[in-house]
């Protein structure tokens, strides 16, 4: 009888990571869900940036231009 108790108990263990992990997965995507959009408009307003200093030769108001 011991043993059956001790046997339920681990896989009752092994579900409960399951269920630990698959909630960190849900948190995972839906953060990406929020930030992702944010990123990529911030690696956009960079790249204009880069663009904008490569092809003028100022930073803002300071430089020479091209």
């Amino acid at each position: 009888m011991f043993n059956e108790l001790v046997r339920d108990e681990e896989g009752q263990s092994t579900v409960e990571y399951m269920l630990l992990i698959s909630v960190i997965v849900i948190a995972l995507v839906a953060a990406a869900y929020v930030f992702v959009p944010i990123f990529q408009q911030g690696v956009k307003d960079l790249a204009g940036d880069v663009k904008k200093i490569l092809s003028t030769g100022k930073i803002g108001k300071t430089g020479t231009p091209r």
